[in-house]
């Protein structure tokens, strides 16, 4: 109660919002969206219908659209925007739905149309028809982004040297000639770009502009390739978000790929977010156990380690999830339990996939490192960071297999509870079956017979055999 009593009026307002979603589904709409055509189809096809019998359509025909009434004005007061919700194609077919029965009955010449209008009413029917088709094949919403800009947006700041005094803004000029220097030792971080970027991209870092667009704006793996002495290395960061189906907030795990270019001492980072990576890598840089380290090395680790950091808080909230869901006795669980395990089945398989990736490129960065002296503590870092990254994919693993053995005592226990009803069923049917028989045997009037018998002695036998055939029934364990 004092949970339910703390909650702001945004999130009042979302539970009823789900509420009115999942009583007023779409799938209770399509079926009425059906069932209308023939209502309002059949006195037009066969107008010698009985007074009874147009009677009950037309109430019929009021009843569904009182209930799109509603649909449409709860849907309307809770929306997140009601504006946008407002003038949303499709809710603008439904306000057409709900006010052509208004249109019906509106005087005209005299009189009225009442439901004497075929055109008013096929164009209903097409309406409504439309509208069922339509949340049929709707996908799924997901929570609106910022659009696409319009210019570029793109940021570049890094430092040169390795002292953090040199930080600032660059221009992509200044870049490129840092960049065309081998002595010099820099960072540039590049974030915020888009398609309108990657000709300046593709020109400061000479690599072909499809290679940021399949990998900036693109489904792609993390993975690592060479090209002469520059090392391309592309990772992404998983983000927890939440995607609207049906007025339910379903989680779901978004990846934000960063691209790292290292060549010689100078390193560059290049995602399409804004100031995302630019900030944590920063405040890693001059971390007491990175001292005396290459800027381009710190760089690489501070980007892995805060992507790993990253991991490992939403594998913790999975983990403390599947926990609370373990914890939960059978007879109190939540009528949506099914779906929650299967949607974090689905996200703990989305990062054990990318944490696959993710120590593959980890391997080949700490194996690539030679082992000599000079280089013992860079290796030793990458080595430590390839490890967790082992052990987070391990864990993303068995987070999976923990959600599946989660759904299969839930299966199970559910199977054998159904069981369990139907031999109560089965027990009970096998002793009201005895005196069925007895009394189809005897009739109503045991007069007559050729051998000497009473009621009580019938109801005797009667409760005899049952006690007999339920005491071997309980042998058996049916009723245990």
């Amino acid at each position: 109660m004092e949970q339910a009593a703390g909650k702001t009026r945004q999130e009042r307002k979302a539970d009823l919002r789900d509420l009115v979603y999942r009583i007023l589904s779409d799938g209770l709409m399509i079926f009425l969206g059906l069932v209308m055509a023939p209502i309002v189809i059949i006195p037009l096809v066969v107008p010698t219908l009985s007074p009874p019998v147009v009677e009950f359509l037309n109430m019929a025909d009021t009843t569904i659209i009182a209930i799109f009434v509603l649909e449409y004005v709860l849907k309307l007061a809770l929306a997140e925007d009601p504006v946008s919700h407002f003038l949303d194609r499709w809710h603008l077919l439904d306000l057409v739905i709900i006010t052509l029965p208004v249109l019906e009955v509106v005087p005209v010449a005299g009189s009225t149309l009442a439901r004497s209008s075929p055109a008013l009413r096929l164009l209903r029917v097409a309406a409504a028809g439309g509208r069922s088709v339509e949340r049929r094949i709707e996908p799924a919403t997901a929570v609106p982004g910022p659009a696409a800009p319009a210019f570029s947006t793109m940021r570049i700041r890094g430092r040169v040297g390795g002292s953090g005094y040199g930080e600032r803004e660059f221009t992509p000029a200044e870049v490129k000639r840092y960049l065309d220097d081998p002595s010099v030792e820099a960072w540039f971080d590049l974030s915020g770009a888009s398609r309108l970027d990657f000709p300046v991209l593709s020109e400061i870092l000479d690599l072909p502009a499809v290679f940021f667009e399949s990998r900036l704006m693109r489904p792609s793996h993390p993975g690592i390739t060479f090209a002469d002495t520059t090392r391309l290395i592309f990772v992404q960061e998983p983000e927890r978000t939440l995607r609207v189906q049906n007025g339910v907030r379903i989680p779901v795990v978004t990846n934000i790929g960063l691209i790292i270019v290292n060549r010689g001492k100078t390193i560059v980072t290049v995602s399409k977010a804004e100031d995302r990576f630019f900030g944590p890598i920063r405040a890693g840089l001059d971390g007491s156990a990175l001292a005396g380290v290459p800027l381009d090395t710190r760089v690489l680790y501070g980007s892995l380690d805060g992507i790993n950091e990253n991991y490992a808080r939403i594998l913790a909230e999975l983990e403390a999830e599947l926990m609370r869901l373990e914890g939960t006795p059978n007879n109190e669980m939540p009528k949506d339990f099914l779906d929650t395990v299967f949607l974090l089945k689905r996200v703990s398989s989305v990062l054990a996939s990318s944490l696959f990736h993710q120590r593959e490129v980890a391997t080949i960065i700490a194996r690539d490192l030679p082992s000599t002296k000079s280089r013992a503590g860079e290796k030793s870092i990458f080595d430590a960071l390839a490890n967790e990254t082992d052990y987070l994919h391990e864990s993303a693993g068995n987070i999976r297999e923990g959600l599946l053995s989660l759904i299969d005592v839930h299966i199970n226990t559910v199977s054998y509870d159904m069981n369990r009803a139907m031999r109560v069923i089965a027990v009970l049917s096998a002793l009201v079956l005895i005196p069925t028989l007895i009394g189809q045997v005897l009739g109503t009037n045991i007069l007559g017979t050729p051998f000497s018998l009473s009621i009580w002695q019938v109801t005797a036998w009667t409760i005899i055999s049952m006690l007999v055939v339920g005491w071997v029934f309980y042998k058996l364990g049916w009723l245990r």
